[in-house]
Parts: C-alpha cells; sequence; structure tokens
C-alpha cells in the first residue's frame, strides 16, 4: 500500500459471487472526526455474501467494497485531539467497506483492540459477538441454569453464542453437522454437543421431556420446525439469520399452544436504534475478551485476492469459527 493508492475488494454488479474483483483504489482525504486505518485483517461474514448478491436488507450503492469489520492501526488522524493517536491497534465495526488495504471510519466507530488479541481475533470478534450478546442478553433475557439450544452452533455466531451462553450460566446444547465440529463445541463450553440425527428425542431426553428455554436458531431452513417442536412452554425462539438457504414459515398453532416468543434479532440494528446500549455492550464484552473468556476461533486466513474462494465457503457451510482476510 502506498500512501495514494490501496487494494480493495470491489463489487459492481449485483448478482453473482463472482463479480467481485480486485481493484486500486486512489486513497481519499480525512474530515473532521474521521481516521484512516492501516488494515491488517478482515473479518468474512454471511452478510457480506447477501449484500453482493442482492438479498440482504442494506443495499450499499454500486460500487462497494464488502466487509463488516476490520482490525488494523490507525495511520492518519483528522483531529489532533483524538484520544486515538497514529499507531494505535484498533478494531471496528461497518456497513461496509472492509476487503481493503485501508479504510476510513469515525472516530466513534472504533475501539483498541483487547491486548490478548491477534489481529485476526480482533477481526472475527464484534460482529458474532454482538450477535450474540443481543441475542441473549436484550431480547431473550437469559437466565443462569436455563437451557439454551444452539443451532448452527460451529459458525461464527454460533460459537460466540456458545461461548457467551458459557459465560452468563446457562446449560448449553449445540448442534452441528459433523464430529469434528461437534468436538469443537465441547471445546468452547458445550454442555452437550449433537448431531441433527434424532435432535427431538435428544433433546427431550436431556431436557426431562420438559424441552428448552432458548432456541437461537442462525440456520433456518429445514430444522426449523423440528428445533420448534423441541421448546418447552413460555419459551424463546431467537432468528438470528437462515444460513440454510430459504425462510421457513412458523405454524402459529405451536406458537399458541406453547406460548412461546419469537425474537428477531439484528444486532446492528438494534444498537442504531439504542446506543446507550451498545456503549454497555462492548464495555462487557471487551471485559470478557480481556478475561479470556471469549474469544474467536479462527478457521482460515485467506488473502484479498482470495475474497470469493472464501464467501463461497461459508456458503457451502465449511466454516468453523470464523474465516478472516488479509491485504
Amino acid at each position: 500500500m502506498n500512501k495514494n493508492f490501496y487494494q480493495a475488494v470491489v463489487c459492481k454488479k449485483i448478482g453473482s459471487l463472482n463479480n467481485l474483483e480486485l481493484h486500486s483504489l486512489k486513497s481519499k482525504r480525512l474530515h473532521t472526526g474521521e481516521v484512516r486505518i492501516n488494515v491488517k485483517a478482515c473479518g468474512m461474514n454471511f452478510p457480506d455474501k447477501l449484500m453482493v448478491e442482492g438479498k440482504y436488507q442494506f443495499k450499499p450503492e454500486l460500487p462497494f467494497t464488502p466487509g463488516l469489520e476490520v482490525s488494523g492501526v490507525i495511520s492518519e488522524t483528522f483531529d489532533e485531539n483524538i484520544n486515538f493517536t497514529v499507531g494505535t491497534k484498533i478494531m471496528s465495526q461497518l456497513r461496509f467497506g472492509g476487503y481493503a488495504e485501508e479504510i476510513i471510519v469515525n472516530k466513534k466507530d472504533i475501539i483498541k483492540m483487547p491486548s490478548n488479541f491477534s489481529f485476526e481475533e480482533a477481526a472475527g470478534f464484534r460482529v458474532a459477538a454482538q450477535t450474540a450478546y443481543v441475542s441473549l442478553i436484550e431480547r431473550a433475557s437469559i437466565k443462569e441454569n436455563e437451557f439454551l439450544l444452539i443451532l448452527g452452533a460451529a459458525g461464527g455466531v454460533g460459537l460466540a453464542a456458545v461461548q457467551l451462553g458459557k459465560v452468563l450460566g446457562a446449560k448449553i446444547i449445540a448442534i452441528s453437522s459433523s464430529q469434528n465440529k461437534q468436538s469443537i463445541c465441547k471445546e468452547l463450553g458445550a454442555d452437550y454437543s449433537l448431531g441433527y440425527k434424532n435432535l427431538r428425542k435428544n433433546i427431550l431426553d436431556i431436557t426431562s421431556g420438559e424441552g428448552v428455554d432458548i432456541i437461537y436458531d442462525p440456520v433456518g431452513g429445514d430444522f426449523f420446525d423440528i428445533a420448534l417442536k423441541c421448546i418447552k412452554w413460555g419459551g424463546k425462539y431467537l432468528i438470528i439469520g437462515f444460513a440454510g438457504g430459504y425462510v421457513p414459515s412458523l405454524p402459529m398453532n405451536i406458537a399458541l399452544i406453547k406460548g412461546i416468543s419469537v425474537l428477531g434479532v439484528r444486532a446492528g440494528e438494534y444498537f442504531r436504534r439504542f446506543p446507550d446500549k451498545k456503549e454497555k455492550a462492548i464495555v462487557n464484552l471487551y471485559r470478557f475478551a480481556e478475561s479470556g473468556l471469549i474469544n474467536p476461533k479462527i478457521y482460515k486466513i485467506l488473502n484479498l485476492k482470495e475474497a470469493v474462494k472464501g464467501l463461497k465457503m461459508i456458503e457451502n457451510r465449511e466454516v468453523i469459527g470464523r474465516l478472516i482476510l488479509k491485504p
């Protein structure tokens, strides 16, 4: 990266992931309140894929660069009195723009990296951890010793929920699709780590026929109906996303009979509406990170030229934990 140009992954046309290309872009000038970040790592997330395909609820103006979260080093500041100086290691959450060698962000959107994190871990921390936080604490008001069923538990947002749920004292039932994934869920704190086969029977056996208190579902798809039958009376079903490929329909009779609450979770939108709660969440998550209670599991590190490959790995649900791009 030179001081005039930088490399970035650019989407000029909505549709196929193959439309993404690596381009050389001219660096822009800073304005009041902005800092320039020399990006060291960028987390890859499922919404990046949806955004490129035009399937995400937020649609950036073309052309745009995907990427919701980065870590890096401040290389330039506009304001002299900023609390962060050049050379400070930071992490930042964005709406897009992270797949690049440099980004410009507002100083209010950066926080210092946890001292025990690598750049890769810092880049894979905020989106997943904040999703788990809003889900379990803000939406579900999870309590100690409640049963928490996590579908797609070996993905980035799934493992974040496993770790945070453990911190909060819940009994974690992690569901994933292979022995390897199940072993990792167990290592990171799951009390029970199971496959999808015989899901309802296994859950009812574990909970003595009661069912679980909370279901955390970033998958949707084929197992939604089965999972719904595993919830106890008055339970809470958290809808995180639809990585399974399609949006299931909710049988309203089950919601009626079981008296359950179905809660949608969009952490970014939640914090935009309640910025005071975002500040508290960041303080708590930072504390958990510094104490080693939550630490992103890095699956693989790719370079910017491999962005399409990485998004296809996410699409095919190959990734265990977090996939990271490095400029």
